[in-house]
């Protein structure tokens, strides 16, 4: 090979590039397919457990107090690294912002993905992360619900007609595949929920009612999921069915003082929780309704550290803050699906480093 040409081929090799991923992009490339989300949700929950992954605390900007979240809104980053056969690191930055529904008719959540080499630092794809995150947040209370609500549930009573509350719903249906024979939805808005309840009946060929209240949608059901933008507690323990598995994904549901109801609370990482300060899980432990003991991370038990339901008549707790490492695995799923039907834009991220 001639000199020039090897020159050539040195100063070719310099370029480093990655995949853009859009949104629709993201959808093309199995985005909303619940159950490949459920094995990446598994496959990060069984790396936390055995303390395979490194995640930082994640730094919240907020304009006032944590309760100024559900108003004037946040943004959140969360950077992680998954070990394991993944051995893949990203970062999501998330904004959430309450009024934008109302205000410019434009999504709550908004979201982008950033996924990098751990090796050379290089990254790997950016993306929308908007649909990555609402999918995981639903595969999380899946998994959940799989180890801590009891085998034979069939009634669902869900709080929110809102985004979450419809992976929620596709995550529980997929875990208990044909065995979920009813629905029981209630949201303030009451067209919403009837509008939420038609639409989620036809794509999940389950019976989805309205309910008339929060009472009514939880009195009775085997899993109960609250997902609201409340500033205020209105769940009362006492409702829940003997054996019951909640799961709340919001702040301010539950009062802190009504886990007393609840045998065991489940997390996703304690630490991060309190870290946040806004999680129930936390508040209860700081206010001394229960102690951190009864605090367990799923991880742990999904890995077999800890003990998951251990009866029937248990009532459980699941309430998430959220994990990063959850963000990562399902955006790399998403990202090697998209390359392997070649999906999305190839950019540079430089064709020759002006410094090295």
């Amino acid at each position: 090979m001639a000199v020039s040409q090897q020159l050539e081929k040195t100063e070719q090799s310099k370029r480093v590039g990655f995949i853009y991923l859009s949104q629709e992009d993201c959808i093309r490339a199995g985005g909303l397919d619940m159950d490949g989300t459920l094995e990446a949700i598994q496959k990060s929950f069984e790396l936390h457990g055995r303390k395979e992954v490194i995640q930082p605390s994640k730094p919240v900007i907020r304009w006032g107090g944590p309760e100024t979240e559900e108003t004037r809104g946040r943004i959140m980053t969360m950077p992680s690294y998954l070990g394991g056969d993944l051995d893949v690191a990203g970062m999501k930055w998330i904004p959430s912002m309450p009024e934008n529904p109302k205000k410019i008719g434009q999504p709550r959540a908004s979201a982008i993905i950033i996924l990098s080499d751990p090796h050379n630092g290089f990254p790997l794809a950016i993306l929308d992360g908007t649909i990555v995150s609402a999918m995981r947040t639903g595969a999380a209370t899946g998994i959940a619900a799989k180890y801590l609500a009891n085998p034979n549930s069939r009634t669902v009573g869900i709080i929110g007609a809102g985004v979450q509350s419809r992976t929620q719903l596709m995550a529980v249906t997929s875990v208990f595949k044909n065995q979920i024979e009813q629905i029981k939805v209630f949201d303030l808005n009451e067209e919403k929920t009837k509008q939420f309840a038609k639409e989620m009946q036809g794509e999940l060929n389950v019976s989805v009612i309205p309910a008339s209240s929060a009472e009514k949608a939880i009195r009775d059901s085997d899993i109960v999921i609250t997902a609201t933008m409340s500033t205020f507690p209105y769940v009362n323990g006492e409702w829940l069915k003997e054996g019951a598995f909640h799961s709340e994904i919001s702040f301010w549901d539950t009062a802190p003082q009504e886990l007393v109801h609840y045998e065991k609370v489940v997390v996703d990482d304690f630490e991060h929780v309190k870290h946040h300060g806004v999680d129930v899980s936390y508040r209860a432990v700081r206010d001394g309704f229960i102690d951190e003991s009864n605090v367990f991370n799923l991880g742990d038990i999904v890995v077999g550290k800890v003990a998951g339901r251990e009866h029937a008549k248990q009532k459980i707790l699941f309430n998430p803050i959220g994990m990063s490492i959850h963000d990562v695995s399902e955006a790399f799923r998403v990202y090697n699906r998209a390359k392997s039907l070649g999906i999305g834009q190839d950019l540079p991220l430089w064709e020759h480093p002006h410094w090295l």
